[in-house]
């Protein structure tokens, strides 16, 4: 039985559950990943869409990708969080390797560029 409020399906679907890597991420961070982990099995593009918002969000307001108490605990989160998008990326999981592949390696600027190139993508595609 399905149980979307503990352990939605959108959620779990993937080579992890999507929690553990969110949790390491500042607030809007967290959202985007949610956002792309999900967005083939809820809203499709939509979601990709609503993760872009969160992205520009974080730019405008200056919101690092990681939320730590401290710079101790900010270098485990970041290290954790760089080994869970490495298996994303490599697994080029929902079909967006590369956007999984910036958030591990590049700027924020640069993860909003290659999500902005994914969407107009698929809707060159029409998906």
């Amino acid at each position: 039985m399905s149980d979307n409020v503990n352990h939605p399906k959108h959620y779990e679907n993937g080579p992890f559950e999507c929690i553990e890597l969110s949790r390491l991420l500042s607030s809007d961070w967290g959202q985007v990943v949610q956002y792309c982990f999900r967005w083939q099995h809820k809203n499709g593009v939509e979601d990709l869409k609503k993760a872009l918002w969160f992205i520009n969000d974080a730019l405008k307001h200056s919101v690092p990708p990681i939320a730590a108490w401290n710079s101790e605990d900010a270098c485990d989160s970041k290290a954790k969080a760089d080994t869970l998008l490495g298996i994303l990326a490599t697994g080029n999981w929902a079909d967006l390797g590369r956007f999984w592949l910036e958030f591990e390696r590049g700027t924020p600027w640069s993860v909003r560029r290659a999500l902005t190139e994914k969407i107009n993508e698929i809707e060159k595609e029409g998906k």
